[in-house]
């Protein structure tokens, strides 16, 4: 699994908003659970994390997964990728 591309945007409500391509370099089809955890401008938990959203990619393919922050003190963010069991 690598991102092949990450967007970021500041919602009108001052909300983070985070848009990850998430692309499967397996020559089958595979299962991931993605999550982010949003941050404040110093890197610490804001304690706003998502929970995994299941994400079935095909062979080669590219999957957009999409997270808004609860509130607007993210700054910054981790996003975790784990296989599905």
């Amino acid at each position: 699994i690598t991102c092949s591309g990450l967007q970021e945007r500041v919602n009108e409500d001052g909300r983070l908003e985070v848009v990850a391509n998430i692309r499967n370099r397996e020559n089958r089809r595979i299962q991931v659970q993605v999550n982010c955890v949003f941050k404040d401008d110093q890197g610490f938990s804001t304690g706003d994390e998502t929970a995994f959203q299941t994400v079935t990619i095909g062979r080669r393919d590219t999957e957009a997964v999409r997270f808004t922050a609860a509130n607007d003190k993210a700054k910054k963010y981790t996003l975790r990728v784990r296989e599905a069991k």
